[in-house]
């Protein structure tokens, strides 16, 4: 399948959210409390090569909600997830950084990169989630953790002093988790902080707060992400394409159907995902909504155009993907696009 994907839009319209924070919130921290300042955990563009999967669970009732008042997490969550796109960039090699300079407090290596399935896989693994990892050891009783690294690949030992941007190891699929990505939990005197606000992780979502990330390096809150998308000749295989080895024959003239789909990070129930195909001289192929049932943290959606006795016209076929969100009286939105020819 050959496909080039031309942009990635995410227009947010503004948001009214409604500050829940006290004088005391606002009040200055205490000098132990200084924030720390974290880089990007991943050598990545983030927005393009690697993205969010998950935000911190703030809330400390049974309800999962991520600072922004949003299930971008789920119960118990006490890090952010960085994703890359599938499997093929997992085996490419992927380095996880050091957020901050620090001291190796230390590592676990060995365990094996499968991807939970079923209870047996969970059992397995019990006591041991984070997989592969690496705990960094900062000033003033700050700790950062990076879990699910690469079977192999942890770079340092106990006791080793690191830089900020240092390679701590690759990103991998050990311990408990579904696709390929770093989870990095930041805590401050045992108790684990939120990096987006410099706040408890039990602080209730919608506070104000101060965001931990180095402004060399933001790392800006995506409500969703498009994250992967494409055009086939058939029903995609979403294994295979989460696996990043698409082998599928282009879409030609005699294809049965010509096919775009999407994997999103962090839909939400009510979302609606708008597929949108014109063939040459703008003649629309497909326009087809679906609405999304459930909360996910990530999601596989597609949309066909079936063809007629007749093959599909020569010619530049262009597609978009848009999904939309109600939130709070105001709509998201985020949009990708596709080219593909027809010879």
């Amino acid at each position: 399948m050959t496909l080039s994907l031309l942009r990635l839009v995410l227009v947010i319209m503004p948001v009214l959210v409604v500050s829940l924070a006290s004088a005391t919130d606002l009040a200055p921290r205490p000098p132990s409390l200084d924030p720390l300042e974290l880089g990007l955990p991943l050598e990545c563009r983030l927005g393009e090569t690697c993205w969010v999967a998950n935000y911190v669970d703030v809330d400390p009732a049974t309800t999962a909600f991520d600072f922004r008042c949003h299930a971008r997490t789920y119960e118990g969550h006490d890090g952010t997830d960085f994703a890359i796109r599938d499997l093929s960039v997992m085996a490419a090699g992927v380095p996880v950084l050091a957020s901050a300079p620090g001291v190796v407090r230390s590592t676990r290596d060995g365990m094996a990169d499968e991807a939970l399935t079923d209870a047996p896989s969970r059992e397995r693994i019990a006591g041991r989630e984070c997989g592969n990892g690496v705990v960094l050891d900062h000033e003033h009783g700050w700790q950062t953790q990076y879990c699910h690294v690469r079977r192999g690949t942890v770079r340092v030992k106990e006791g080793e002093r690191v830089a900020r941007g240092q390679e701590l190891g690759l990103v991998g699929l050990s311990g408990q988790t579904e696709f390929p990505h770093v989870h990095v939990t930041v805590r401050h005197q045992g108790q684990v902080i939120d990096p987006f606000t410099g706040q408890s992780s039990m602080a209730g979502c919608g506070r104000v707060g101060t965001s931990m990330w180095h402004t060399d390096q933001p790392v800006l809150y995506e409500p969703f992400a498009l994250y992967h998308a494409g055009v086939a000749g058939g029903p995609p295989q979403i294994d295979a394409i989460r696996a990043g080895k698409i082998d599928d024959p282009p879409p030609s003239a005699t294809s049965a159907a010509l096919v775009l789909w999407v994997d999103i990070l962090g839909v939400e129930a009510g979302d609606r995902v708008h597929f949108h195909l014109t063939g040459p001289d703008g003649i629309v192929v497909l326009d087809h909504v679906t609405a999304i049932a459930k909360t996910q943290a990530r999601h596989f959606a597609f949309a066909r155009a079936r063809r007629n006795a007749d093959p599909w016209r020569p010619g530049t076929y262009r597609g978009e993907i848009t999904l939309v969100r109600d939130s709070q009286g105001q709509a998201l939105h985020g949009s990708v696009q596709q080219t593909m020819t027809i010879r």
